[in-house]
Formats: structure tokens, C-alpha cells, sequence
């Protein structure tokens, strides 16, 4: 244990900071926030402090998606990232943070019905409510043993704490799947230029066990969009490409085309709205990436690019060394989602 305080939200190291390779800047692993990298100086900014806890619940998230070390510039008050914490979702009122806390208890004891949880040894638990200190936490505990959701070692209240019947039933409740069926909506540019991205996904979806449905594929007399918000209602997951093209101004009828896709982004928010999986895909070309919408790119996003498209998956059974993009998007699949039952005809 180091003598050193996370910049952030104080939590003593466990390392001290290590210089990053190609950066002025220090790369931190706190027990609290996770890893990120942090620009020299940008540690004395007021606002840094006085924002502490959603950047520490910031970090905390983009480490759970993957970005295992998002980077914070000595100008970061300026990013869209920053200027938008206060409405990125993170629990706020009571009630929103005792939800999170007993989520966050359930990760830790996955199916583990009576593991003791000793909260002092699970310091990101702070984080994940976007707390303020482990008081904090002893205080929810406390009211969340009033509900019967936690049961308290007599001899450590509010410390020592296992999830009650009651207290799973309710977090089943939270979690409960908003799905009736075992299909996959694709939202994506339906451009000639997409076709082998269009069968790769296919594919990806349907080694997973998922019915991939593509809106310009369907048989339809209704208007189109009914039959849009109708399948993102039954999807269980929705795949997001974000890929575009430069837009181009047609005089003729005064329609600005291709540029970003407007549509996907419509179908993003219905999905995220009704709580489902979204998983994002983008062509790895600076034209699409610097097109991503802020309020999209907080998410983590698989890139591809052409000549990894393909129909081909090895078995998961054994380690895939540098896998394609359908691997990876396959593997993101079921880690998020799960197994399908869905069995492809022929």
C-alpha cells in the first residue's frame, strides 16, 4: 500500500502511478474508481474536486464497459463528457441508490445464494452509486436491512451483510429481461456498400442462437415504422452499426443524404428506453468515427473494418487468437446476452 491518494476520489493506492508510454500524463489503478489515465496538472483543477464523485462513478463505469483506462486531459472541464455527467443516469435520489447498491451486492454474489459480503472490502461499491465515502454505504446498508432486502452479522450491523429472499426478489424484479423472443434487431445503413457487414452480423447472431431481422429483409403491408417499434419490442437485443458515408447536398429536391444515420440513432434510444441491450458496431474509417454522437459514444463500440468481415466463426471451445469481427461480435453477444435458442433453417 502506497502513500499515495487517488487524485480523484482520495482512496489510498495500493501502487503508486506509473508514467504513461505515450502521454505527459500518469495512468492510476485505484481500489475505488478503477484504472484511467490522467494529464499532468489536471489533478489541481477545482472543478475536479468539487465534481469527485460523478467522475469517480464515471471511471467506474467506462471500466465495467471495457475501457480499461479512459484518459482525463488537463482540459477535461471543456469535454462533452464532463459537461454531461450530471446527466449520464447516475444514481441521485435514495431510492436510485439503494437499487444500484443491491444491484452492485448481487454482482459480487452472482449465484453464491449465502456469501458474506464484508462492504469495507468492496471499495468500488462507492463508485458504483456514485457515493460519497463507505459511511455512505453503511448508512444504505442500514436502510436496506429495514426493507428486508439485507440481513446484518449481529456482530458487524451494517457491514457484514447477506442478501435476503426478499431483498433477490426485488433485484430480480430490477433485472427482470424486457424480451419476448429470442430475435436480434439490426439498425444499420442499407447501402450496397454493407452487404458483407450485413451477412457477417448474421452470422454473429445466429451462432449465438438469435433470429437476426433486418427491417428492408421483412415482408410487410403496414406503414414501415410500425413494424420497427414492433420488432425492437420483441427483440431481446439490438445490434447499432453507426457507420456513414460524406453527406452530399441533392439540389434537385433540396434532401441532404447518407451522412449520419438519423435512423438508427432513433431505434437506439427506443431500445435503450425499453431497457434493451444495445450492442454498437462502426466502420473503423475517421469519416464514420468522428461522426459518433456524444450521447453514443460513451458506449463502448466494436469497429471493423472490411477485410474482416467474413461468415466463417471457429469454436469458442479453446482461445481464438486474433479474432475477426464476427468472432468478436459473437463473443460480445453472449457475454452480454447470453445464449439463444433460435436454430437457423438448413
Amino acid at each position: 500500500m502506497s502513500d499515495i491518494q487517488c487524485p480523484v476520489c482520495s482512496s489510498k493506492l495500493e501502487t503508486a502511478p506509473t508514467p504513461h508510454q505515450k502521454y505527459d500524463a500518469l495512468t492510476y489503478d485505484c481500489p475505488q474508481c478503477g484504472k484511467y489515465v490522467l494529464e499532468e496538472f489536471a489533478d489541481t483543477n477545482r472543478e475536479l474536486y468539487d465534481s469527485k464523485q460523478l467522475i469517480s462513478a464515471w471511471i467506474r463505469l467506462q471500466n465495467k464497459r471495457g475501457n480499461n483506462g479512459p484518459f482525463i486531459s488537463a482540459n477535461f472541464s471543456k469535454e462533452d463528457w464532463f459537461k454531461n455527467l450530471r446527466n449520464m443516469g447516475f444514481p441521485q435520489t435514495v431510492n436510485e441508490k439503494l437499487d444500484g447498491l443491491l444491484k452492485a451486492y448481487a454482482d459480487i454474489v452472482r449465484d453464491d445464494y449465502d456469501k458474506m459480503v464484508k462492504t469495507i472490502q468492496h471499495p468500488t461499491l462507492i463508485s458504483d452509486i456514485a457515493g460519497k465515502n463507505y459511511e455512505e454505504i453503511k448508512g444504505l446498508n442500514r436502510l436496506l436491512a429495514e426493507l428486508e432486502y439485507l440481513w446484518s452479522e449481529p456482530s458487524h450491523p451494517n457491514e457484514h451483510i447477506r442478501i435476503t429472499a426478499k431483498g433477490w426478489q426485488r433485484i430480480d424484479n430490477l433485472l427482470k429481461p424486457s424480451y419476448s423472443s429470442d430475435l436480434a434487431f439490426i439498425a444499420m445503413w442499407y447501402d450496397p456498400s454493407l452487404d458483407n457487414y450485413r451477412e457477417s452480423v448474421k452470422k454473429a447472431i445466429t451462432v449465438c442462437g438469435y433470429e437476426p431481422i433486418i427491417i428492408d429483409d421483412v415482408d410487410f403491408n403496414d406503414f414501415i415504422m410500425d413494424e420497427v417499434i414492433q420488432f425492437i419490442r420483441q427483440a431481446r437485443f439490438l445490434i447499432l452499426d453507426l457507420t456513414c458515408s460524406p453527406e452530399i447536398d441533392i439540389q434537385a429536391n433540396s434532401k441532404v443524404i447518407r451522412g449520419v444515420r438519423g435512423g438508427v440513432y432513433w431505434e437506439a434510444g427506443m431500445a435503450y428506453g425499453l431497457g434493451k441491450t444495445v450492442i454498437q458496431t462502426c466502420r473503423d474509417d475517421d469519416c464514420s468515427k468522428r461522426r459518433i454522437h456524444f450521447d453514443l459514444s460513451q458506449y463502448q463500440t466494436i469497429f471493423w473494418k472490411q477485410d474482416e468481415l467474413t461468415t466463417e466463426i471457429r469454436p469458442f471451445s479453446s482461445h481464438i487468437s486474433n479474432p475477426t469481427f464476427t468472432e468478436r461480435l459473437a463473443q460480445r453477444i453472449l457475454a452480454t446476452v447470453g445464449k439463444g435458442n433460435y436454430i437457423a433453417p438448413g
